[in-house]
């Protein structure tokens, strides 16, 4: 019986740890916001500068707070103005595929477009033009 209490308490304890995860996703921010130590607003730990990427939790609590991570920062910030990024891609799947078109026809010079990508450490990616691949034979 011990044992069923055991497994009982052990699954509670991991659906609490699961439920409660904040999701973090990458924005740029529009405007300064500053970074709060509690969701109260009493203590500023620091100011984030507008055009700067951070991490901002995906909900905001009752008092339209949210978490924030920069650099080595981290704490509440309220109702942060800014942009997400649209152009999401895994590294994995960001191969452009007019780079890697299977076609008869050569290509020799010219731009390729790459699509924005998010990096394995969390950097994101802006979209760009490279020179086009070279072909083998």
């Amino acid at each position: 019986m011990k044992f069923f209490k055991n497994i009982i308490y052990f699954l509670t304890i991991c659906l609490a740890t699961l439920s409660c995860s904040t999701n973090y996703y990458t924005v740029l921010l529009t405007e300064d916001s500053k970074i709060y130590a509690t969701a109260d607003s009493s203590n500023v730990v620091t100011i984030v500068p507008k055009d700067t990427q951070v991490f901002v939790s995906s909900r905001a609590n009752k008092k339209n707070y949210k978490k924030i991570k920069w650099g080595n920062y981290s704490g509440w910030v309220y109702n942060p103005i800014y942009t997400t990024y649209s152009n999401y891609t895994t590294s994995s799947n960001s191969y452009n595929s007019s780079s890697y078109r299977s076609s008869s026809t050569s290509f020799s010079g010219g731009t390729v477009h790459v699509k924005g990508y998010t990096r394995k450490d969390g950097t994101y990616v802006r979209p760009h033009t490279r020179s086009s691949p070279s072909r083998r034979r």
